[in-house]
């Protein structure tokens, strides 16, 4: 409460990024020990210097991975509903879809089929991300 973080979307970011981080780095190291120092030494003697060789190289051949970490983590913000009801109950324009659908389910009588709407609405950004980047994930989930 004294930083100010209560009540506010920065205190919530910063909530989220210290739930995924964690997560984000065991994922990510299990592809990149995957991939081949011979990769690198190959690089360096063609006179790529390191920034050089993780800009063209390991990058390139790590995209799938981050992809999919970074969808995991965008499902896991996405869908998060106890630290935004924590953060986020007092102020409703500051509500996430999950807290207002939520909030809206427990409030007035409201028809099962605007919930079931919202629940359809609260879906379709991560269908929809995960339809356009559906190669990608499935060559990321399968390296690491």
């Amino acid at each position: 409460a004294k930083m100010g973080l209560s009540g506010s979307l920065v205190g919530l970011a910063v909530v989220y990024i210290a739930q995924t981080v964690p997560v984000s780095i065991y994922m990510l190291k299990n592809y990149f020990v995957t991939i081949p120092y011979s990769i690198e030494e190959a690089a360096a003697i063609d006179g790529a210097s390191r920034l050089q060789t993780v800009r063209k190289i390991i990058l390139p051949l790590a995209l799938p991975t981050l992809m999919a970490t970074g969808l995991y983590v965008f499902m896991i913000a996405w869908n998060e509903f106890l630290f935004a009801l924590l953060f986020l109950a007092a102020d409703p324009g500051k509500w996430t879809v999950s807290l207002g659908l939520q909030q809206l389910a427990n409030g007035i009588e409201v028809s099962k089929t605007v919930l079931m709407a919202g629940s359809v609405v609260l879906t379709i950004p991560v269908v929809v991300l995960f339809f356009a980047a559906e190669k990608m994930l499935t060559e990321g989930l399968t390296a690491g």
